[in-house]
C-alpha cells in the first residue's frame, strides 16, 4: 500500500512539471503596454522618433525569448507574402493608421505559411516571444517567431 502511495505521488509531482513546463502563457496588451519610449521630433522625417532603446517592463522582459499566447485583430501586411501581425486593435485603428503606438502589435513570423485571414478576423497565436531591446527602427517592439494559430 505505502509503495502504491508512493507511486501515485511520484507522478502526480512528475505530472505537474511537465504541465508548468510546456504551458504557454497569455500575454494580454495590457502587459505590451508595459513599455516606455524615448520620443523627440525629427526635423528630417516630419515625425517622432525614438531616440534611444525603449524601456520594457521587468515582467515583460522575464518572457522573452519563451512561448506565450496573443489573441488580437489579424492584420494584413503583404497577404502575397504571407506577411501578418496581430493588434491590439482593428484595422481603422491599429498602429499603422496612426490612431495607436507600436506596442499594440505583435509582429508574425511562422515556420510555414499561415491560412489566409480575413481583415479584423480575430485570432489566437501561440509562438516565441522576442523583445526588439535594441530599439531597431526597422521592426515593431515584439515578434513572434515560430507563430502558429492555436484551435
Amino acid at each position: 500500500m505505502k509503495f502504491l502511495m508512493k507511486l501515485i505521488l511520484s507522478i502526480a509531482i512528475i505530472c505537474s512539471f511537465f504541465s508548468g513546463a510546456f504551458a504557454q502563457t497569455t500575454v494580454s496588451w495590457n502587459s505590451f503596454a508595459q513599455v516606455k519610449f524615448h520620443r523627440q521630433y525629427s526635423e528630417t522625417f516630419g515625425f517622432e522618433i525614438n531616440i534611444k532603446p525603449p524601456e520594457f517592463s521587468k515582467e515583460l522582459l522575464a518572457l522573452n525569448g519563451t512561448e506565450i499566447k496573443v489573441k488580437g485583430y489579424v492584420i494584413p501586411v503583404d497577404i502575397e507574402l504571407g506577411m501578418y501581425m496581430v493588434s491590439a486593435n482593428p484595422f481603422a485603428n491599429c498602429f499603422f493608421c496612426g490612431n495607436a503606438g507600436p506596442e499594440t502589435v505583435v509582429e508574425l513570423l511562422p515556420t510555414g505559411k499561415f491560412p489566409r485571414f480575413g481583415t479584423d478576423q480575430v485570432v489566437t497565436f501561440k509562438g516565441i516571444l522576442q523583445i526588439n531591446q535594441d530599439g531597431k527602427m526597422n521592426a515593431v517592439p515584439y515578434q513572434l517567431f515560430r507563430a502558429e494559430v492555436v484551435k
